[in-house]
């Protein structure tokens, strides 16, 4: 088992929302400190001041990153562990959802996945034990969206959130974290209580109405239930990994589950 004293804790997308209950949640279990990343400076700030009041001086730090530009991020990966001394654990959280035109449709592309990949790279370099890193763990914020075989009509939202379970379980296999002591997780997060939702299009507006009908069907979760789940991840996942965190319950280890559908296919594509 797992945990978060002394830790030194990066998550993007954290000035709101559930970053921002995770970055809390994360002092919280002990961390010496959390880097806080997002474009909303004014929401980073706040939350920079109200960490450091309660948690102690330096235990948070906000910055402003745009998670699709790679200097940004890559500079922000790098100044925390040049100023905290070393970095242990990757959050890559920050994702929307909005896909109402092709402009729309890249920056959910860009935000969700491509962002992903860049920050769990950047993170290997870093933290890689063969580097004169620690280890640690990179976990990778999908969704319930990313588990359905067809979850219209946010068919990129899904796509991507499909994209990073694929890539998650591919980059966190056995013999890359025998390699490097970097463990690197997925959860799945049900509809949690989030800005994610405030104005969701979807593309050329053709399912605005369905995604009206949809989201009252299910209630959303905390985001503090979220936090949770992603520490509970922490503590017990394997790397590899695949979390459920839904209706406000405890997280679930689906790894198993999502192994037998993958069987099924293989087993129809062996010669």
């Amino acid at each position: 088992m797992f945990d978060f004293k002394d830790k030194v804790v990066l998550i993007t997308g954290a000035a709101k929302g559930i970053g921002a209950a995770i970055s809390e949640e994360t002092l919280i279990e002990g961390a010496k400190h959390v880097r806080i990343l997002d474009i909303d400076e004014d929401a980073g700030i706040d939350l920079q001041i109200k960490l450091n009041n309660q948690y102690g001086s330096n235990k948070a730090k906000f910055v402003k990153c745009d998670v699709r530009k790679e200097d940004q991020l890559f500079s922000a990966f790098e100044d925390t562990k040049k100023e905290q001394g070393y970095l242990d654990v990757v959050i890559n959280n920050a994702g929307v959802i909005n896909e109402f035109n092709y402009a729309a449709m890249r920056n959910v592309v860009e935000i969700n996945f491509m962002a992903v990949i860049n920050g769990t790279a950047k993170a290997i370099e870093l933290m890689d034990k063969n580097k004169g890193g620690r280890g640690g763990a990179i976990i990778n914020v999908s969704s319930i969206a990313g588990l359905y075989p067809i979850c219209p009509p946010t068919f990129i939202y899904s796509s991507t959130k499909a994209a990073v379970l694929q890539f998650t379980s591919c980059i966190g296999m056995e013999y890359p974290y025998t390699s490097t002591g970097i463990r690197v997780i997925a959860v799945c997060f049900g509809g949690t209580e989030s800005n994610i939702f405030g104005d969701l299009r979807t593309f050329q507006g053709v399912g605005d109405q369905r995604m009206a009908e949809i989201i009252p069907l299910y209630p959303l979760q905390r985001t503090e239930s979220a936090a949770q789940g992603v520490v509970e991840a922490y503590k017990q996942g394997d790397s590899a990994s695949i979390w459920l965190i839904h209706e406000n319950k405890p997280a679930i280890n689906i790894t198993e589950e999502r192994e037998k559908c993958h069987q099924i296919m293989a087993n129809l594509l062996r010669p």
